[in-house]
């Protein structure tokens, strides 16, 4: 297996966690809204994650051939393309929560 496939096996699996946090916690943000909003919230929500958690498997993929250029082992390579990837999408998802929030008006 090469190491951007791991890399990206493993930043896709671990960003799974904070895209679960941040869908729930706009389900609870979403809980006094009326049904408009909060679908409208949680649909928005929804994509702006899935594009985060492509844009995050992107970075993580030029970030694995980047170590690799760089002639760092795989190890290396791996372990700081998946924690730059996991890094990156949580600050994503965090803005993304934010933004969808403040559109809805909640």
């Amino acid at each position: 297996m090469s190491a951007t496939t791991l890399t990206m096996l493993l930043a896709g699996a671990a960003n799974l966690l904070p895209a679960l946090f941040f869908m729930f916690t706009a389900l609870l943000g979403s809980n006094g809204m009326n049904s408009t909003q909060g679908g409208k919230l949680l649909g928005a929500l929804a994509v702006l994650l899935v594009l985060g958690w492509l844009a995050a498997l992107g970075l993580a993929r030029h970030l694995a051939h980047w170590g690799q250029a760089r002639c760092w082992s795989t190890a290396v390579s791996v372990a700081a393309a998946s924690g730059g990837a996991v890094v990156a999408f949580t600050v994503l998802a965090l803005l993304s929560t934010l933004a969808a929030l403040l559109w809805v008006g909640a």
